[in-house]
């Protein structure tokens, strides 16, 4: 089993790392010879697949194993985002799969060289980062894949997701505020109702006992997509799909946006996804 590359966009790969870690502590990292994916199912019900070409922050990548050249390895987020930070200033960064020579145990290995031009000296210098991970088995993770969905009730380009994290954070605090009972049984108190039509329109509503209160958005674009064509049937364009969510899972989704030029909202008639554009 052997895997080495070159970092060639160490923003991208920080960046996607940074988001992935607001939401959880472990992911499945899949190498093969055309991708990478990041999967990340926490206990919550929050779940992210993100998927690049391997060219698109990696060159002179090298792959093999047994496995038809798949590589599947659970990584620690906080520890891999410490590593990349730490090539900001790099000029080069390589990556390889190998072993910790103490104990035999499965590393990455992040090696950067940083080059020096001070007035006291001048020249480059090799640092090396390990960051531990547990390669899986092809077996145990079989069974983990995107859910597939039917076509959308609705899609919809949202607004940009600073806005909407504001509110939702305004949301999130005004129903703590308001349903102490919940709070006290250790519950979030925060229940978001999503809604959407085919008029670019996006609501975010919040309803208890004590509040009422609604924010909404007009004039969105609503894209043409392979899954979901442009025309939904016999519902009207004005119509409204919605659809309920935790508050406070919510504002975790709404962090991993900060990659993405377009982010997708689709209503399906069983659950809802966000999808992440022009990484």
């Amino acid at each position: 089993m052997r895997f080495k590359t070159s970092i060639k966009n160490i923003s991208v790969l920080t960046k996607l790392t940074s988001c992935l870690s607001s939401i959880g502590k472990l992911a499945w990292l899949k190498l093969d010879e055309d991708e990478i994916r990041f999967t990340l199912m926490p206990e919550a019900s929050v779940q992210v697949f993100a998927t690049l070409a391997q060219d698109t922050i990696f060159d002179d990548y090298r792959i093999a194993s047994a496995n038809e050249n798949v590589i599947n390895l659970e990584v620690p987020l906080l520890v891999l985002l410490r590593a990349l930070r730490s090539c900001a200033s790099a000029s080069d960064a390589t990556l390889r799969l190998t072993k910790r020579a103490s104990d035999n145990s499965p590393i990455l290995c992040l090696t950067i060289t940083t080059s020096s031009n001070s007035s006291i000296s001048s020249g480059s210098t090799l640092v090396t980062q390990e960051i531990p991970v547990r390669v899986l088995s092809g077996a145990s993770v079989d069974g983990i894949r995107e859910p597939m969905c039917p076509e959308p009730d609705v899609h919809v380009i949202l607004p940009p997701l600073a806005h909407i994290r504001s509110v939702t954070e305004r949301f999130n605090k005004l129903s703590l505020g308001s349903s102490p009972s919940r709070v006290s049984n250790g519950g979030d108190g925060s229940r978001l109702i999503l809604s959407a039509n085919m008029a670019g329109q996006f609501k975010m509503r919040l309803v208890n006992d004590a509040v009422k209160v609604e924010s909404l958005w007009k004039g969105l674009n609503n894209p043409n997509m392979e899954q979901a064509p442009q025309s939904t049937g016999d519902r009207p364009q004005d119509e409204f799909a919605k659809v309920t969510v935790d508050g406070k899972e919510w504002g975790k989704v709404l962090k991993v946006g900060g990659l993405a030029k377009k982010v997708i909202a689709c209503k399906f008639p069983v659950c809802a996804r966000v999808r992440y554009n022009g990484c």
